[in-house]
């Protein structure tokens, strides 16, 4: 007869200083992991920035080298400019009020119970003059200042202007209906 072994197996169970050096392990390639991927996404964003920057410098020589044969041009058509005849020039540019956009915006933002009467240039001010309904529920100080508020949010008006006001106002009656007349100043 043969003999029978019992076989036993005694390297089956890890020990649990095994156990802790695999989650250790674990971790340090999942600290790796995250620390490549944070390096990745900032080495991008730096790219990204660098060429955002890389097109405004193209931008811009584009944009000098296009004066550079605006220049060469009126050279060649025998105008003679000089450096301050062209720095005026932009300053002019850069400088000028344009009335016609002031316009269209004051009548804009005019809401629909307010009239413009009148306005008026005079020593770098504009004196805006108007009408406005009252209304029983509203002080006529309240229904000007709100005009007056509205100007000064508006970046398109009130940017070309250094002070907007309120200056005064009076109550009438027309044809059995009150009335404001109110004055506002800007000055540029």
């Amino acid at each position: 007869m043969s003999k029978q072994y019992i076989l036993i197996n005694l390297n089956k169970a890890e020990s649990a200083e095994s156990r802790l050096e695999k989650i250790r392990e674990k971790a340090r390639w999942g600290i790796f992991g995250v620390l490549i991927i944070l390096l990745l996404g900032m080495n991008i964003r730096v790219w990204m920035i660098g060429s955002g920057y890389n097109s405004i410098i193209k931008q811009k020589d584009n944009e000098v080298s296009r004066l550079k044969s605006d220049i060469a041009k009126l050279e060649s058509e025998g105008k003679n400019l000089s450096k301050y005849d062209i720095m005026e020039f932009a300053d002019l540019e850069q400088g000028r009020f344009l009335w016609a956009q002031n316009m269209e915006e004051l009548g804009k933002l005019t809401p629909d119970d307010m009239a413009i009467t009148g306005l008026r240039f005079k020593r770098e001010k504009l004196i805006i003059r108007g009408i406005a309904l009252t209304f029983e529920d509203r002080k006529d100080f309240e229904i000007i200042d709100e005009y007056v508020q509205t100007l000064r949010r508006n970046k398109t008006f009130s940017g070309n202007f250094a002070k907007i006001k309120y200056v005064g106002h009076s109550k009438i009656t027309v044809r059995g209906q009150d009335i404001v007349r109110f004055e506002v100043e800007a000055t540029i």
